[in-house]
Protein backbone atom coordinates (compact mmCIF):
# COMPACT_ATOMS: atom_id res chain seq x y z
CA UNK A 1 0.00 0.00 0.00
CA UNK A 2 1.73 3.28 -1.07
CA UNK A 3 0.52 7.03 -0.94
CA UNK A 4 1.34 9.66 -3.21
CA UNK A 5 0.88 12.99 -1.87
CA UNK A 6 -0.04 16.92 -2.78
CA UNK A 7 -1.85 17.75 -6.25
CA UNK A 8 -0.08 18.38 -8.93
CA UNK A 9 -2.04 19.60 -12.54
CA UNK A 10 -2.89 16.28 -14.48
CA UNK A 11 -1.47 13.92 -12.00
CA UNK A 12 -4.72 12.62 -11.18
CA UNK A 13 -5.58 11.27 -14.95
CA UNK A 14 -1.73 10.27 -15.02
CA UNK A 15 -2.03 8.60 -11.98
CA UNK A 16 -5.74 6.84 -12.40
CA UNK A 17 -4.41 5.41 -15.60
CA UNK A 18 -1.49 4.17 -14.13
CA UNK A 19 -3.10 2.46 -11.71
CA UNK A 20 -5.79 0.80 -14.03
CA UNK A 21 -3.15 -0.88 -16.48
CA UNK A 22 -0.39 -1.93 -13.75
CA UNK A 23 0.33 -5.38 -12.95
CA UNK A 24 1.07 -4.81 -10.04
CA UNK A 25 -2.05 -2.68 -8.80
CA UNK A 26 -4.04 -5.81 -7.55
CA UNK A 27 -6.47 -2.95 -5.77
CA UNK A 28 -6.64 0.83 -5.17
CA UNK A 29 -8.14 3.66 -3.78
CA UNK A 30 -7.70 7.34 -4.98
CA UNK A 31 -8.29 10.21 -3.09
CA UNK A 32 -8.05 13.55 -4.12
CA UNK A 33 -9.17 17.18 -1.90
CA UNK A 34 -8.93 20.54 -3.06
CA UNK A 35 -5.07 20.06 -1.78
CA UNK A 36 -3.63 16.48 -1.81
CA UNK A 37 -3.77 13.52 -3.92
CA UNK A 38 -3.31 10.16 -2.28
CA UNK A 39 -3.10 6.68 -3.98
CA UNK A 40 -3.80 3.93 -1.50
CA UNK A 41 -2.29 0.32 -3.40
CA UNK A 42 -2.47 -3.52 -2.15
CA UNK A 43 0.14 -4.81 -4.97
CA UNK A 44 1.81 -7.96 -5.30
CA UNK A 45 5.10 -6.11 -5.92
CA UNK A 46 5.97 -3.79 -3.55
CA UNK A 47 9.48 -2.77 -5.29
CA UNK A 48 7.86 -2.85 -9.27
CA UNK A 49 5.30 -0.44 -7.44
CA UNK A 50 6.91 2.07 -6.40
CA UNK A 51 9.66 1.96 -9.65
CA UNK A 52 6.10 2.68 -11.30
CA UNK A 53 5.16 5.71 -9.06
CA UNK A 54 8.45 7.00 -9.51
CA UNK A 55 8.37 6.69 -13.28
CA UNK A 56 4.92 8.47 -13.01
CA UNK A 57 6.22 11.21 -10.88
CA UNK A 58 9.20 11.90 -13.20
CA UNK A 59 7.06 11.99 -16.00
CA UNK A 60 4.45 14.23 -14.78
CA UNK A 61 5.96 16.56 -11.95
CA UNK A 62 8.56 19.29 -12.30
CA UNK A 63 11.98 18.63 -11.28
CA UNK A 64 10.91 21.35 -8.83
CA UNK A 65 7.73 20.20 -7.04
CA UNK A 66 8.56 16.36 -6.92
CA UNK A 67 9.68 17.03 -3.03
CA UNK A 68 5.81 16.94 -2.91
CA UNK A 69 5.36 13.75 -3.04
CA UNK A 70 6.00 10.32 -0.90
CA UNK A 71 5.67 6.70 -0.22
CA UNK A 72 4.47 4.86 2.88
CA UNK A 73 4.25 0.99 3.15
CA UNK A 74 2.81 -1.30 5.27
CA UNK A 75 1.82 0.03 8.94
CA UNK A 76 2.81 3.68 8.33
CA UNK A 77 0.68 3.58 5.21
CA UNK A 78 -2.35 2.62 7.75
CA UNK A 79 -1.21 5.50 10.44
CA UNK A 80 -1.40 8.21 7.64
CA UNK A 81 -4.68 6.93 6.58
CA UNK A 82 -6.30 7.17 9.65
CA UNK A 83 -4.28 10.39 10.76
CA UNK A 84 -6.04 11.83 7.13
CA UNK A 85 -9.56 10.47 8.28
CA UNK A 86 -9.65 12.39 12.07
CA UNK A 87 -8.51 15.52 10.31
CA UNK A 88 -5.14 15.90 11.70
CA UNK A 89 -3.50 16.14 9.07
CA UNK A 90 -5.35 18.82 7.67
CA UNK A 91 -4.86 22.61 6.91
CA UNK A 92 -7.57 23.03 9.05
CA UNK A 93 -7.40 20.84 12.16
CA UNK A 94 -10.03 18.42 12.65
CA UNK A 95 -12.33 19.38 9.84
CA UNK A 96 -14.81 17.11 8.72
CA UNK A 97 -14.50 17.31 4.99
CA UNK A 98 -11.98 15.09 4.49
CA UNK A 99 -13.84 12.56 6.08
CA UNK A 100 -16.70 12.67 3.59
CA UNK A 101 -14.25 12.79 0.60
CA UNK A 102 -12.69 9.57 1.80
CA UNK A 103 -16.04 7.73 2.16
CA UNK A 104 -17.25 8.90 -1.37
CA UNK A 105 -13.45 7.67 -3.03
CA UNK A 106 -14.52 4.33 -1.45
CA UNK A 107 -17.50 3.80 -2.84
CA UNK A 108 -16.38 4.79 -5.99
CA UNK A 109 -13.22 2.77 -5.90
CA UNK A 110 -15.97 -0.19 -5.35
CA UNK A 111 -18.15 0.71 -7.49
CA UNK A 112 -15.41 0.43 -10.24
CA UNK A 113 -14.66 -2.54 -9.07
CA UNK A 114 -11.09 -1.92 -7.75
CA UNK A 115 -11.40 -2.26 -4.22
CA UNK A 116 -10.50 -5.78 -2.73
CA UNK A 117 -10.50 -7.55 0.75
CA UNK A 118 -7.10 -5.35 1.47
CA UNK A 119 -8.62 -2.22 0.72
CA UNK A 120 -12.22 -2.75 2.04
CA UNK A 121 -10.64 -3.63 5.94
CA UNK A 122 -8.45 -0.93 5.82
CA UNK A 123 -11.25 1.54 5.00
CA UNK A 124 -13.87 0.06 7.04
CA UNK A 125 -11.17 0.03 9.22
CA UNK A 126 -10.17 4.16 8.77
CA UNK A 127 -14.16 5.04 8.86
CA UNK A 128 -14.72 3.27 12.90
CA UNK A 129 -11.35 5.70 13.79
CA UNK A 130 -12.62 8.82 12.39
CA UNK A 131 -15.95 8.48 13.89
CA UNK A 132 -14.78 7.56 17.39
CA UNK A 133 -12.06 10.83 17.38
CA UNK A 134 -15.26 12.77 16.42
CA UNK A 135 -17.48 11.60 19.26
CA UNK A 136 -14.84 10.64 21.85
CA UNK A 137 -12.82 14.07 21.37
CA UNK A 138 -13.16 17.92 20.47
CA UNK A 139 -10.99 17.78 17.70
CA UNK A 140 -13.78 19.06 15.42
CA UNK A 141 -15.36 21.37 17.55
CA UNK A 142 -15.83 24.94 17.25
CA UNK A 143 -15.72 27.07 14.31
CA UNK A 144 -12.26 27.42 12.47
CA UNK A 145 -13.39 29.58 9.24
CA UNK A 146 -14.64 32.66 8.65
CA UNK A 147 -18.07 31.29 7.02
CA UNK A 148 -18.27 29.03 9.93
CA UNK A 149 -16.94 31.39 12.78
CA UNK A 150 -19.66 33.98 11.70
CA UNK A 151 -22.67 31.42 12.61
CA UNK A 152 -20.86 30.24 15.89
CA UNK A 153 -20.58 34.75 16.59
CA UNK A 154 -24.59 34.51 15.83
CA UNK A 155 -25.59 31.92 18.25
CA UNK A 156 -23.53 33.75 20.97
CA UNK A 157 -24.82 36.82 20.51
CA UNK A 158 -28.70 36.20 19.35
CA UNK A 159 -28.82 32.39 20.85
CA UNK A 160 -30.31 30.02 18.65
CA UNK A 161 -31.42 30.82 15.08
CA UNK A 162 -34.30 29.02 15.03
CA UNK A 163 -37.24 30.82 14.41
CA UNK A 164 -35.34 33.90 13.98
CA UNK A 165 -34.88 36.25 10.46
CA UNK A 166 -31.77 35.88 8.67
CA UNK A 167 -31.15 37.99 5.55
CA UNK A 168 -27.65 37.17 3.29
CA UNK A 169 -26.23 39.79 1.54
CA UNK A 170 -24.07 38.62 -1.36
CA UNK A 171 -24.08 35.15 -2.94
CA UNK A 172 -20.33 34.24 -3.58
CA UNK A 173 -18.32 31.85 -2.30
CA UNK A 174 -18.46 33.18 1.31
CA UNK A 175 -21.81 33.26 1.24
CA UNK A 176 -22.15 29.99 0.12
CA UNK A 177 -20.27 28.71 3.22
CA UNK A 178 -22.33 30.73 5.35
CA UNK A 179 -25.59 29.08 3.74
CA UNK A 180 -24.29 25.89 4.30
CA UNK A 181 -23.76 26.43 7.89
CA UNK A 182 -27.43 27.51 8.23
CA UNK A 183 -28.78 24.48 7.14
CA UNK A 184 -30.15 22.10 10.34
CA UNK A 185 -30.49 26.04 12.02
CA UNK A 186 -33.99 26.31 11.59
CA UNK A 187 -34.72 30.16 10.56
CA UNK A 188 -37.68 31.52 10.04
CA UNK A 189 -37.05 33.35 7.10
CA UNK A 190 -33.89 33.60 5.06
CA UNK A 191 -33.69 36.49 2.01
CA UNK A 192 -30.56 36.19 0.13
CA UNK A 193 -29.97 39.49 -1.76
CA UNK A 194 -27.22 40.05 -4.53
CA UNK A 195 -26.56 43.32 -7.55
CA UNK A 196 -26.56 39.64 -10.27
CA UNK A 197 -30.34 38.22 -9.01
CA UNK A 198 -29.42 34.91 -10.51
CA UNK A 199 -26.88 34.12 -8.38
CA UNK A 200 -29.20 35.31 -5.37
CA UNK A 201 -32.19 33.14 -6.43
CA UNK A 202 -29.77 29.93 -6.95
CA UNK A 203 -28.21 30.58 -3.12
CA UNK A 204 -32.26 31.24 -2.47
CA UNK A 205 -33.18 28.22 -3.60
CA UNK A 206 -30.32 26.35 -1.48
CA UNK A 207 -31.51 27.38 1.68
CA UNK A 208 -35.36 26.92 0.74
CA UNK A 209 -35.51 30.67 1.41
CA UNK A 210 -36.35 33.76 -0.68
CA UNK A 211 -34.48 36.49 -3.08
CA UNK A 212 -35.23 39.86 -2.87
CA UNK A 213 -33.13 43.06 -5.47
CA UNK A 214 -30.40 44.69 -4.51
CA UNK A 215 -32.11 47.73 -4.22
CA UNK A 216 -34.20 46.69 -1.37
CA UNK A 217 -31.92 46.60 1.31
CA UNK A 218 -33.38 48.69 3.60
CA UNK A 219 -36.55 46.85 3.44
CA UNK A 220 -34.53 43.37 3.99
CA UNK A 221 -32.75 44.98 6.77
CA UNK A 222 -36.11 46.66 9.00
CA UNK A 223 -37.53 42.23 8.98
CA UNK A 224 -34.17 40.80 10.16
CA UNK A 225 -32.76 40.14 13.53
CA UNK A 226 -29.83 38.80 11.63
CA UNK A 227 -27.89 40.18 8.49
CA UNK A 228 -24.90 38.28 7.21
CA UNK A 229 -22.96 40.64 4.97
CA UNK A 230 -20.33 38.84 1.98
CA UNK A 231 -19.84 41.02 -1.04
CA UNK A 232 -16.82 41.44 -3.57
CA UNK A 233 -17.97 45.24 -3.45
CA UNK A 234 -15.00 47.89 -2.84
CA UNK A 235 -17.17 50.22 -0.70
CA UNK A 236 -19.72 50.31 2.14
CA UNK A 237 -23.33 49.04 0.97
CA UNK A 238 -24.54 49.69 4.29
CA UNK A 239 -24.16 52.50 6.55
CA UNK A 240 -25.52 54.42 9.44
CA UNK A 241 -28.08 56.01 6.98
CA UNK A 242 -29.81 53.27 5.29
CA UNK A 243 -29.71 51.06 8.40
CA UNK A 244 -31.05 54.28 10.40
CA UNK A 245 -34.11 54.42 8.09
CA UNK A 246 -34.70 50.44 8.31
CA UNK A 247 -34.60 50.70 12.17
CA UNK A 248 -37.36 52.94 12.03
CA UNK A 249 -39.73 50.95 11.17
CA UNK A 250 -38.73 48.37 14.21
CA UNK A 251 -36.87 50.52 16.87
CA UNK A 252 -36.82 48.30 19.87
CA UNK A 253 -35.70 44.98 17.69
CA UNK A 254 -32.13 44.22 18.29
CA UNK A 255 -30.64 44.12 15.04
CA UNK A 256 -26.77 41.94 14.68
CA UNK A 257 -25.10 42.70 11.34
CA UNK A 258 -22.05 40.68 10.78
CA UNK A 259 -19.52 41.97 8.27
CA UNK A 260 -17.26 39.02 6.55
CA UNK A 261 -16.29 40.78 3.31
CA UNK A 262 -12.92 41.91 2.59
CA UNK A 263 -12.83 45.38 2.48
CA UNK A 264 -15.58 45.94 5.09
CA UNK A 265 -18.89 46.62 3.08
CA UNK A 266 -20.40 48.26 6.63
CA UNK A 267 -19.59 51.21 7.73
CA UNK A 268 -18.29 51.26 11.66
CA UNK A 269 -21.10 53.90 12.26
CA UNK A 270 -23.86 51.94 12.30
CA UNK A 271 -23.08 51.09 15.54
CA UNK A 272 -24.08 54.35 16.90
CA UNK A 273 -27.67 53.36 16.24
CA UNK A 274 -29.49 52.50 19.16
CA UNK A 275 -30.31 48.31 19.41
CA UNK A 276 -27.56 47.39 16.14
CA UNK A 277 -24.83 45.94 16.49
CA UNK A 278 -21.61 45.30 14.12
CA UNK A 279 -18.90 42.97 14.20
CA UNK A 280 -16.25 42.28 11.35
CA UNK A 281 -13.31 39.81 10.54
CA UNK A 282 -11.51 41.28 14.27
CA UNK A 283 -14.42 39.07 15.87
CA UNK A 284 -14.81 36.22 13.39
CA UNK A 285 -10.62 36.14 13.09
CA UNK A 286 -10.77 36.33 17.10
CA UNK A 287 -13.31 32.76 17.60
CA UNK A 288 -11.45 31.05 14.77
CA UNK A 289 -8.29 31.03 16.74
CA UNK A 290 -9.76 29.99 19.96
CA UNK A 291 -11.27 27.23 18.19
CA UNK A 292 -8.13 26.00 16.65
CA UNK A 293 -5.91 26.75 19.43
CA UNK A 294 -9.11 24.13 21.22
CA UNK A 295 -8.67 22.00 18.26
CA UNK A 296 -4.49 21.56 18.68
CA UNK A 297 -4.87 20.25 21.92
CA UNK A 298 -7.16 17.24 21.34
CA UNK A 299 -4.84 16.34 18.66
CA UNK A 300 -3.07 13.88 21.62
CA UNK A 301 -6.26 12.57 22.30
CA UNK A 302 -7.09 11.41 18.48
CA UNK A 303 -3.48 9.92 18.60
CA UNK A 304 -4.33 7.97 21.73
CA UNK A 305 -7.92 6.49 19.34
CA UNK A 306 -5.63 5.94 16.24
CA UNK A 307 -2.96 4.14 18.18
CA UNK A 308 -5.59 2.14 19.83
CA UNK A 309 -6.84 0.91 16.34
CA UNK A 310 -3.63 0.38 14.96
CA UNK A 311 -2.81 -2.25 17.84
CA UNK A 312 -5.99 -3.38 17.10
CA UNK A 313 -5.87 -4.28 12.85
CA UNK A 314 -1.98 -5.52 13.87
CA UNK A 315 -3.88 -7.97 16.00
CA UNK A 316 -6.75 -8.51 13.34
CA UNK A 317 -3.77 -9.44 10.76
CA UNK A 318 -1.92 -11.54 13.20
CA UNK A 319 -5.03 -13.76 13.64
CA UNK A 320 -5.64 -14.10 9.81
CA UNK A 321 -2.78 -15.03 9.15
CA UNK A 322 -2.96 -17.95 11.63
CA UNK A 323 -5.85 -18.32 9.98
CA UNK A 324 -4.25 -18.60 6.33
CA UNK A 325 -2.08 -21.03 7.46
CA UNK A 326 -4.72 -23.13 9.34
CA UNK A 327 -7.29 -22.93 6.23
CA UNK A 328 -4.07 -24.41 4.19
CA UNK A 329 -3.44 -27.22 6.62
CA UNK A 330 -7.29 -28.33 7.35
CA UNK A 331 -7.60 -28.66 3.29
CA UNK A 332 -4.03 -30.45 3.03
CA UNK A 333 -5.07 -32.83 5.65
CA UNK A 334 -8.57 -33.72 4.45
CA UNK A 335 -7.31 -34.38 0.83
CA UNK A 336 -4.62 -37.03 2.30
CA UNK A 337 -7.30 -38.30 4.67
CA UNK A 338 -9.69 -38.52 1.70
CA UNK A 339 -7.38 -40.19 -0.98
CA UNK A 340 -5.96 -42.51 1.99
CA UNK A 341 -9.89 -43.54 2.73
CA UNK A 342 -10.22 -44.16 -0.78
CA UNK A 343 -7.47 -46.57 -1.81
CA UNK A 344 -8.71 -48.20 1.55
CA UNK A 345 -11.96 -48.81 0.41
CA UNK A 346 -10.48 -50.70 -2.41
CA UNK A 347 -9.23 -53.62 -0.48
CA UNK A 348 -12.23 -54.06 2.31
CA UNK A 349 -12.61 -57.74 1.73
CA UNK A 350 -9.89 -58.55 0.43
CA UNK A 351 -7.62 -57.74 3.80
CA UNK A 352 -8.12 -58.66 7.37
CA UNK A 353 -10.12 -55.45 8.90
CA UNK A 354 -7.43 -55.21 11.72
CA UNK A 355 -4.95 -55.13 9.68
CA UNK A 356 -6.52 -52.33 6.96
CA UNK A 357 -7.19 -50.24 9.66
CA UNK A 358 -3.81 -50.45 10.87
CA UNK A 359 -2.13 -49.76 6.99
CA UNK A 360 -4.74 -47.06 6.71
CA UNK A 361 -3.65 -45.39 9.76
CA UNK A 362 -0.22 -45.56 9.76
CA UNK A 363 -0.41 -44.14 6.38
CA UNK A 364 -2.67 -40.96 7.01
CA UNK A 365 -0.16 -40.42 10.16
CA UNK A 366 3.04 -41.23 7.48
CA UNK A 367 2.03 -38.62 5.14
CA UNK A 368 0.64 -36.09 7.26
CA UNK A 369 3.86 -35.86 9.42
CA UNK A 370 6.44 -36.33 6.21
CA UNK A 371 7.18 -32.69 5.54
CA UNK A 372 7.14 -32.04 9.16
CA UNK A 373 9.71 -34.56 10.05
CA UNK A 374 11.99 -33.66 7.10
CA UNK A 375 11.72 -30.01 7.88
CA UNK A 376 12.44 -30.80 11.19
CA UNK A 377 15.73 -32.78 10.37
CA UNK A 378 16.78 -30.41 8.23
CA UNK A 379 16.60 -27.55 11.06
CA UNK A 380 18.50 -29.40 12.98
CA UNK A 381 20.88 -30.43 10.46
CA UNK A 382 21.50 -26.33 10.10
CA UNK A 383 21.21 -25.81 13.77
CA UNK A 384 17.80 -23.89 13.40
CA UNK A 385 17.10 -24.05 16.54
CA UNK A 386 14.02 -21.73 16.54
CA UNK A 387 12.03 -23.85 14.13
CA UNK A 388 12.90 -27.27 16.21
CA UNK A 389 11.73 -24.90 19.21
CA UNK A 390 8.49 -23.77 17.52
CA UNK A 391 7.56 -27.57 16.46
CA UNK A 392 8.08 -28.51 20.19
CA UNK A 393 5.97 -25.73 21.14
CA UNK A 394 2.97 -26.40 18.55
CA UNK A 395 3.04 -29.97 19.06
CA UNK A 396 3.49 -29.94 22.75
CA UNK A 397 6.45 -32.28 22.63
CA UNK A 398 8.53 -32.59 25.92
CA UNK A 399 11.96 -34.03 25.09
CA UNK A 400 13.92 -36.20 27.87
CA UNK A 401 16.01 -33.70 29.77
CA UNK A 402 12.70 -31.18 30.03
Amino acid sequence: MSCLGDIIPGLNDALNDELARNKYADEYIIIRTCNRLEAYISCSNAEGMKRALDALVRKNVPFSDRQVWYVLEGKECIKHLFTVVCGIDSLIVGEDQIQHQTKDAFAQAQEEGHVGKVLYALFNNAIIVGKRVRTETDLNKGAVSVGYAAIELAQQKIGALEGKDIAIIGAGDMAGVIAKNLAGKGPKTVIVSNRTFQRAQELAKELEGTAIGFDRLQEIISKSDLVLVATSAKHNILDKTNVGEAMRARPDKPLLIIDVSVPTNVDENVNEIPNVSLHTMASLDAIAAENVARRKKEISNAQKIISEELRRVEEEAKVEDANVIIRKLSIDFEDIRTAEVMKASKCIGKMDPEELLDDLTHSIVSRISAELIKNLRKAAANDDKEVIEAAKILFETKTKQE
